[in-house]
């Protein structure tokens, strides 16, 4: 939602843009950092209150970076409200597992991203009005709202779905365990790695296209969005398709299908961006293609990768969440320390996530 913003801060603190950068990419390493603690932590005390205390940091800390003063400032702020929202995504996923298994929590998982995907490409229409109605104070006022609203969610609308029999023993040395299972897992680290990389490729034109667009292309702040609402039908579509045909074709098709969609969408990204063919549409074309299969493969990587965890799912989750956000976090300053006024590091970022992303699948993932 702050997206649009990132010129009108990056002018009131007198910031580079690496260093405005720096704010999305403290998100990232905060949201991966949270996830690790809250996924071992739901499995111990369950799901309910240890979100509810996530989504509590998160409103808390957002009101903070309203009253920022400085990049440095906001970018700590940035770090702890994403240690706090990390919550919300991890333990939406251990939720999921804890009532669904096989194709069914594929397709479960589908629509849950979908919303997922959603926010981020719908929320910059919403922060351009308000920033330009308001000012990018506004953007995080905005957000304290909701996240006051999904404290009432929390509260009133989930019921917790991890009995106390089922919750894991106490102590350190199970929670080093739990984290050991997962990451020795070749099947399961292999959608991990692959979904996760995808993510970085996402996080790397959510980075990059404000300066893009706005900077290189002179686009408005306020209609920024409606480019990345441009994504929307085809994330949407892609979630919904997949949610259909998991169920008869399974998760390691629909999952590989959507890698090389990916790669083959990033490629057409990267040439044209480096040929300029068509200019600014070109661009957006390009991203449009790359965007659309993001469903097929993160709805289906967390699902593959939670089936072999049934008994720890929130442990397993917090490792989907942290390495997409960790990835997410890396692509992010990568795009931020190649910046050179031009699309071309953002393209060069995303290529190189598509490339890594079908590097894992073929190293280490067999169809079961």
């Amino acid at each position: 939602m702050y997206l649009p913003s990132f010129s009108a801060i990056a002018a009131e603190f007198g910031a580079s843009a690496a260093q405005i950068q720096l704010t999305l990419s403290g998100y990232m390493i905060g949201f991966t950092l949270g996830q690790l603690a809250y996924g071992p932590l739901s499995d111990r005390f369950g799901r309910k209150y240890v979100l509810l205390s996530g989504i509590t940091l998160y409103v808390a800390m957002t009101m903070l970076c309203a009253t920022a003063v400085d990049a440095e400032t906001l970018a700590v702020y940035r770090f702890f409200q994403a240690i706090g929202g990390g919550a919300g995504t991890v333990l939406s996923r251990a939720i999921i597992r804890d009532r669904y298994d096989g194709a069914q929590m594929a397709r479960v998982m589908s629509l849950m991203l979908t919303i997922i995907l959603f926010a981020p490409m719908i929320a910059p229409v919403i922060g351009g009005y308000v920033l330009i109605w308001f000012g990018w104070r506004a953007v995080f006022w905005t957000l304290v709202f909701f996240g006051t609203l999904a404290i009432f969610v929390v509260v009133f609308g989930i019921r917790e779905s991890l009995p106390p029999e089922r919750r894991s023993t106490p102590g350190f040395k199970p929670i080093l365990r739990g984290y050991a299972d997962v990451l020795a897992h070749r099947q399961a680290i292999g959608y991990i790695l692959t979904g996760g990389i995808t993510f970085g490729a996402l996080f790397a034109f959510l980075s990059g296209a404000p300066f893009v667009f706005i900077d290189f292309y002179g686009v408005a702040p306020e209609h920024l969005g409606f480019i990345f609402t441009l994504n929307v039908l085809g994330v949407m579509a892609g979630g919904w398709l997949n949610s259909k045909l998991v169920m008869t074709e399974g998760v390691f098709q629909m999952f590989k299908v959507g890698v090389w969609l990916l790669f083959a969408g990033a490629v057409a990204l990267f040439a044209l961006i480096a040929t300029n063919v068509w200019g600014m549409w070109g661009v957006i074309l390009g991203i449009v293609f790359f965007t659309l299969p993001l469903s097929l493969i993160n709805a289906n990587a967390a699902a593959g990768a939670l089936e072999y965890f049934p008994k720890n799912a929130g442990t397993a989750s917090a490792v989907v969440g942290s390495v997409r956000y960790g990835c997410g976090a890396v692509s992010g300053i990568c795009v931020g320390l190649l910046h050179d006024g031009t699309p071309m590091p953002m393209g060069w970022v995303i290529l190189g996530c598509a490339g890594l992303s079908v590097v894992f699948l073929i190293t280490l993932l067999r169809q079961r």
